[in-house]
């Protein structure tokens, strides 16, 4: 069990890492074309590559914060039930929760086919769409395995609740 909770753990940390890379080189880019369109010379494309890096670094960030449990929870109703119906609760909320990012990463994957066989690109760069779905359905799948996990430790124990 403390495996599988070290390699989701390892592999949330390495995206939120690139997620955290990726969420700079935004940064960058924006100063660069504010400075640059201030002199009249602004950069062709930041709007796509905005929209595009904004899109993973959601993704990317997703599978830490549910590690971390930066979600937003109301738990007026969790701390009024007993413990063992709080972990009923608990593993029902999961099993919800990685059944809905299955579905995600699974609609996405085939929305990036669809994208890859089309040939689709965006308007001004010609950047193909197809990475950011796969890369955003390899997030959600990393997601379904950080619930799961979760789920697991929270049955059967371990430090991850």
């Amino acid at each position: 069990m403390q495996r599988i909770l070290g390699v989701t753990s390892r592999f949330s940390i390495a995206l939120n890492g690139l997620g955290a890379v990726l969420l700079t080189l935004m940064m960058l880019l924006t100063v660069v074309d504010v400075i640059l369109r201030y002199l009249g010379r602004p950069i062709t494309g930041t709007f796509e590559l905005m929209s595009f890096a904004g899109a993973l670094v959601t993704g990317l960030a997703l599978a830490q914060s549910s590690l971390d449990g930066a979600h937003v929870n109301v738990d007026i109703f969790v701390s009024a039930i007993s413990s063992g119906k709080r972990k009923v609760l608990l593993v029902f909320n999961r099993v919800i929760g990685v059944s809905i990012f299955a579905l995600l990463a699974w609609a996405l994957f085939a929305k990036g086919n669809d994208l890859y066989n089309t040939g689709e690109v965006s308007l001004t760069l010609q950047v193909p769409y197809y990475p950011v779905a796969y890369g955003l359905s390899f997030c959600c799948a990393v997601e379904c395995m950080v619930l799961l996990t979760g789920t697991l430790a929270a049955v059967f124990g371990g430090e991850h609740d």
